[in-house]
């Protein structure tokens, strides 16, 4: 069912529902107030009879056959009667004859209430207590058809009204779902236009700030984060076939300049060096990448455990020497917590360990003297914050908002061996573990990371 329908099919049932409930409240009043009015008339003619005729009477006797002021012409035609009985219940008098006795409860009730509405055959009754002048007590019983005509007439206006009614609100409804989905119809129209070729085209935003203003911008940032992501795997494919394509077409042409002829076992060695230097480079290569793939694919599916921070700098140290021993790591800290329990944080060591092991990495490779200042410090109402300072020629400002995406490398450092991914895996990280990083930089002063870790309530 299309929204116009459905909008339109609620329109109309809210509608009739509203107009079911005020006719009949509508109904219900006219109906109480012609009854009202209908046992006011017939009381106010059993109180008129009932001093017309016993009135002034002393004593009154019972009403035996037909009574002399009984009009027979009359008594046919309307449906009408005016009787009038003792507290015995004897009938004293009746308009009309053939009558039906007054049963002892109604007699008791119209005695305890003064006034009672009961049904006297097919006739609508009310009985009245009356005290005459002499003091006698009678019950005058006043019957008559309650007639509905005007009731009839109301309901059968009020039919049509609703009838009429609900076609007047479907036309209504139809026309204004439409008019309310219009807007919404152009921005599918839209929408439809926008292709893989041309993802930089977005929608028109509306002048009204209402909800379909917000869903147009709401719709555009999406947009926004499609293209970015579908320009980031563009240029990621882009670099990392030119990535591993180097590295490879050196293997190849090494491998075939040493086949080309017989070699001693020196050249042979040599050769066989330098495809295993390649090799391991095009593994750690993939390594990352497969690390950068499963933390942007699902960070939620890595553990994290409490761990201490100053041995995961250690460690991380000692990990990076045995592999690079050229390489002068200086780590420097300035306070820590007095508690113990205090140096651990909550995330994922190993993880850890990696993104510090290549921010270390890069600060002695772009460095003269392969050489790091790491640093850290504790503050008791902040946390942990480490720094690692490098003094290589820095990053270009223009570069700076790029340098953390996947195999992004500055012009000034194209002459360092590397993929440029080293930097994006630690970035991807520390966003995973809520620690933020800044990177400032400049040819004089090298280049300093700074790591502010999330604060955790500390044991006192």
């Amino acid at each position: 069912m299309q929204i116009r329908t459905k909008i339109t099919l609620q329109f109309i049932g809210i509608v009739a529902v509203i107009l079911v409930i005020a006719m009949a409240y509508i109904h219900f009043q006219f109906k109480t107030s012609l009854q009202k009015e209908f046992y006011n008339n017939l009381e106010s003619k059993a109180l008129m009879m009932g001093e017309m005729i016993v009135g002034k009477t002393v004593i009154a006797k019972p009403l035996e056959g037909s009574h002399k002021d009984v009009i027979d012409g009359f008594s046919d035609i309307y449906k009408e009667n005016i009787s009038i009985f003792d507290t015995e219940g004897n009938r004293i008098y009746s308009f009309k004859h053939s009558l039906l006795p007054l049963p002892p409860d109604i007699i008791s009730k119209v005695l305890e209430t003064n006034n009672h509405k009961f049904k006297m055959g097919d006739l609508n009754a009310i009985g009245v207590k009356y005290l005459n002048q002499k003091g006698l007590t009678y019950i005058v019983v006043a019957e008559a058809a309650f007639s509905s005509t005007h009731l009839k007439r109301l309901t059968y206006i009020l039919n049509w009204v609703f009838f009429l009614s609900v076609i007047l609100v479907a036309f209504g409804g139809w026309f204004l779902s439409h008019q309310a989905l219009l807007p919404l119809i152009g921005v599918m129209n839209q929408v439809d236009k926008i292709l893989p070729t041309n993802l930089g085209r977005r929608l028109s935003t509306p002048s009204q700030k209402d909800e379909l203003s917000r869903l147009v911008l709401t719709f555009n940032q999406m947009l926004d984060r499609i293209q970015n992501a579908f320009n980031s795997q563009k240029m990621f494919l882009s670099n990392i076939s030119h990535e591993l394509k180097n590295p490879l077409h050196v293997i190849i042409s090494q491998i075939e300049i040493v086949l080309d002829k017989e070699r001693n076992s020196e050249e042979y060695k040599e050769v066989l060096s330098s495809v295993l230097t390649d090799t391991r480079e095009l593994n750690e290569m993939a390594t990352k990448l497969m690390q950068l793939a499963r933390i942007n694919s699902d960070g939620s599916s890595v553990k994290f455990a409490l761990c201490r921070i100053d041995e995961i700098l250690w460690q991380s140290k000692i990990l990076l020497i045995k592999h690079h021993p050229e390489y002068t790591i200086k780590l420097n800290i300035i306070s820590l917590p007095e508690k113990e329990a205090n140096l651990n944080i909550q995330g994922n060591e190993h993880l850890l360990k990696i993104a510090l092991l290549n921010l270390m990495d890069n600060g002695c490779k772009y460095s003269p003297d392969k050489t790091v200042q790491v640093k850290i410090t504790y503050e008791l109402d902040l946390g942990f914050e480490i720094t690692i300072n490098d003094n290589g020629p820095g990053i270009a400002e223009k570069d700076l908002p790029f340098i953390k995406d996947a195999f992004y490398r500055g012009n000034r450092h194209t002459e360092v061996k590397g993929s440029g991914i080293g930097l994006a895996l630690a970035d991807s990280i520390f966003k995973l573990h809520s620690v933020i990083m800044s990177i400032e930089s400049s040819s004089e002063q090298g280049t300093c990371i700074r790591l502010r870790f999330p604060f955790t309530k500390k044991v006192k």
